[in-house]
């Protein structure tokens, strides 16, 4: 479930938010080479398995050529230019005579079955019981594609705005033009795993000179999300673990008020930071992902995603 796009960075930053809460600007982070201009080979080569099975070799051929290409195949863990796929796209669009939409639409739809023929479809049918899961957990799928991709760059997602018939999910990204590649992935996932049909339309989307933003709204059968409601615990009712065995069981954690200020952390975090407890959260770490203007509002609704962050050197 990827375009290999914008991991990102939040520099610390004494802005404010509502009730005078630091938050953390947005920016994209360059991998680890310099670069964020490279794309691996898989995802480029699902497109050429695409256009030979679908149109026949010598119309892959003609579309090489004609969007100056020198390549004929990709090898999966190589990393060639990001713009490769777009100048598949705008020469396939033109020969084919089928819109840019279309064309990126199906991209994304082929990508899913392709990366079954290498047993990725075995981590895609575990990442959730059904498809809210699958979705909510898409930036955990993303950090465990590091092991074989070390230098992916991967693009970031969140959910909110649940109800039984469906969510709304975030994109975002430093590559432009995505869109409905992205949107051909959620499909065919849902078709494929879930026998999910799932009707997406955009409801938002916003560019910048180096990211896109983009909201979609996901109109499924969400099971997940009844299933949600109906387990529900009452607080009173749930098993209660006293403040000191968490704080010992738990050497790197971190507890802040609404305001981000740290109350408490872990043995292993104050023996790096000594002085953590006097500071605010936002002066200490750098949320690298998920990508979200990082607040206590925010926090308290994407509670159940992965939070990566990196902690600067403190003298």
């Amino acid at each position: 479930m990827s375009d290999e796009i914008g991991s990102t960075l939040c520099p610390v930053s004494e802005e404010t938010g509502e009730d005078d809460t630091k938050i953390c600007p947005i920016k994209e982070e360059i991998d680890k080479d310099g670069r964020k201009d490279k794309m691996y080979g898989i995802i480029i080569q699902a497109i050429v398995i695409y256009l030979q099975e679908t149109y026949g070799e010598e119309t892959w051929e003609a579309i090489r050529q004609r969007a100056g290409i020198e390549e004929h195949s990709f090898s999966l863990h190589e990393r060639y230019k990001e713009d490769t796929i777009v100048r598949i796209c705008d020469a396939a669009s033109r020969l084919i005579g089928v819109d840019r939409s279309t064309i990126m639409n199906s991209f994304g739809d082929s990508f899913v079955a392709y990366v079954s023929k290498y047993n990725y479809d075995r981590i895609l049918k575990v990442l959730g019981r059904n498809l809210r899961d699958f979705l909510n957990g898409l930036d955990n799928l993303h950090e465990y594609l590091r092991f074989s991709y070390q230098n992916i760059v991967p693009p970031s997602f969140f959910c909110e705005n649940e109800h039984k018939m469906g969510l709304h999910l975030h994109y975002r990204s430093s590559r432009k033009g995505f869109v409905h590649y992205v949107i051909g992935q959620i499909k065919a996932v849902g078709k494929t795993f879930y026998d999910t049909d799932i009707d997406v339309k955009i409801i938002k989307h916003e560019e910048s000179a180096d990211s896109s933003h983009v909201i979609f709204d996901l109109r499924f059968q969400n099971e997940g999300f009844d299933t949600q409601v109906n387990n529900k615990i009452d607080d009173k009712d749930q098993f209660k673990v006293p403040a000191y065995f968490f704080r010992n069981l738990f050497p790197f954690h971190i507890q802040f008020k609404k305001n981000m200020d740290i109350v408490s952390a872990g043995s292993g975090l104050r023996a790096i930071i000594p002085n953590i407890t006097s500071k605010n959260l936002l002066d200490v770490f750098i949320l690298r992902k998920p990508v979200f203007q990082f607040n206590w509002k925010n926090k308290t609704r994407k509670a159940k995603k992965i939070m990566n962050s990196a902690v600067p050197i403190y003298t």
